[in-house]
């Protein structure tokens, strides 16, 4: 917290020297004194009483992201005193990322004999502000969106099949970043609203990167088993900052302390295996043997609701199968077929050693594995060197770790999962997910789309699926977000309307 909060003061110093050198001018011919101007944040709040606007901007200065919409925004009224504003002006302002404000300042005043010319009290007018209006409203919308996008809720879409049946390709959800404490930016200087690239490859911040910081940082306590959470891929080898690595949702199966493991592709916690309630939504790949008659794919998937089934084979009178089933999706399926011979899982050998899978195991035989916490000192051997190598690497930035050393842990840590369980990129495959890398948790599916999968861009195919629209994702205390959400956007509609 406190190096978040010096590196903080930090910027907002250097951007304070900005706002100085650019705007000191202006600030002389309105009539402030060069005392009055140099004063930080005292600098700020007399020119908000200057133009009549509420006081309560002036907290905008406290997040360095939000200061600088504020002085974007006050810079664009102190142009509007010597310039009719127009959508060209705003255009040279946002795309030279402000420093259009030294043409201001330094070159359009004198050479264009305003410090002679200026009338404040015109300038000033209703019809002036009238014409102006909509660019004011248009910047207030974007800083409002800006703010509840960056520190209370954010929107994700569900792009593929690894939560089924808990959440669809298509979902578009709603994320609290606020329900596990608000995890301040790391990158102050980036584009807002895109994550972290344009196009693909072009990266849409600069690599300036702050101190972690979580304000009511009790991730560990709040933190249940079986929560759905958004986070950022520890493995992203292309964004190194930590807020903007990929964003990932999964199912958190494993807390700090917990001993996972897997056998014979059921999940065991502590040495107890999942429970029924737990299973609902789990998802797994099966094999479906039918006799003489097979089966109608296409009334399977639109009345049992599977999206993954596809004939493999057929020998003599004999119909096999592959799917993608939970329980209740084969009490369906036996229950409609009557030719159905057997449905039975696929799973991996145990003495098969799955390349794809980060750690010495497959996705059915995996662990016995210990998932580290805070705090914990753990000696290091030949086995466990290599299970922990990746986030001892995090910590420590050694990459010459030696065996029989002593480890303390400094993050708490957490295992994540798909529910559908054989076709899920998960910590089996990339290992532990360090608590500083949670963002938040999804609270609403605001809508579902059901599009087809090999052509998702053919607009006449898809389907709303008004169930799920409006609909509460299962997690506890999502109240709690919601209530603290809407407190929030009370408060900045509040804010917006008194201006």
């Amino acid at each position: 917290m406190y190096s978040y909060i010096f590196f903080s003061i930090i910027f907002l110093l250097i951007e304070h020297l900005i706002y100085v050198l650019g705007t000191w001018r202006l600030y002389t011919l309105i009539g402030f004194s060069f005392l009055e101007l140099i004063i930080p944040i005292y600098n700020i709040f007399i020119l908000l009483k200057f133009f009549k606007k509420s006081c309560l901007w002036i907290l905008c200065m406290c997040f360095p992201i939000t200061s600088i919409f504020l002085i974007v925004y006050l810079w664009m009224k102190l142009i509007r005193l010597f310039i009719k504003i127009n959508i060209k002006h705003i255009f040279y302002l946002f795309f030279s990322c402000g420093l259009y404000i030294y043409y201001i300042n330094y070159y359009y005043i004198i050479h264009n004999n305003k410090i002679k010319n200026i009338n404040l009290q015109q300038n000033l007018t209703p019809p002036l502000l009238k014409n102006n209006k909509e660019y004011h409203h248009m910047l207030f919308a974007i800083i409002l969106s800006f703010l509840i996008h960056t520190y209370v809720i954010q929107p994700y879409l569900i792009p593929t099949s690894s939560m089924e049946k808990t959440l669809l390709v298509g979902d578009f959800i709603l994320v609290s970043k606020i329900h596990y404490g608000l995890r301040l930016p790391m990158t102050p200087l980036s584009i807002p609203f895109i994550h972290n690239t344009i196009f693909g490859f072009i990266k849409s911040y600069l690599p300036i990167q702050w101190p972690y910081c979580r304000i009511n940082n009790n991730t560990k306590q709040f933190i249940t088993k079986n929560d759905i959470i958004v986070f950022n891929y520890p493995k992203d080898k292309y964004h190194r900052i930590i807020d903007k690595k990929d964003n990932y949702i999964k199912r958190c199966v494993g807390l700090p302390g917990d001993i996972i493991y897997i056998n014979d592709g059921v999940l065991f916690i502590n040495h107890k295996p999942e429970k029924s309630k737990e299973l609902k939504y789990k998802q797994q790949c099966y094999i479906i043997k039918t006799e003489y008659i097979p089966l109608n794919i296409k009334f399977i998937k639109e009345n049992i609701s599977i999206k993954e089934i596809d004939i493999i084979g057929k020998q003599n009178n004999k119909y096999f199968y592959y799917a993608m089933l939970t329980k209740e999706n084969i009490l369906s399926i036996k229950k409609l077929c009557n030719n159905v011979i057997f449905i039975k899982p696929i799973l991996f050998s145990k003495t098969i050693e799955d390349k794809s899978i980060y750690f010495p195991w497959n996705i059915d035989y995996f662990g016995p594995l210990y998932i580290p916490k805070k705090g914990d000192i753990i000696r290091l051997n030949r086995s466990n060197l290599y299970i922990y190598n990746d986030i001892i690497k995090y910590e420590t930035h050694h990459h010459n770790i030696k065996i029989n050393t002593l480890w303390q842990v400094k993050n708490n840590y957490y295992f994540m999962m798909g529910d559908n369980r054989h076709n899920s990129f998960d910590s089996r495959h990339w290992g532990l997910v360090p608590e500083d890398h949670i963002i938040g948790k999804p609270i609403l599916i605001w809508m579902s789309i059901d599009w087809d999968r090999q052509h998702p861009l053919n607009v006449f195919k898809w389907k709303i699926r008004w169930r799920r629209t409006m609909k509460i994702i299962d997690c506890n205390h999502y109240s709690l977000s919601i209530l603290l959400t809407s407190l929030f956007v009370c408060v900045l509609i509040y804010f917006l309307f008194s201006l």
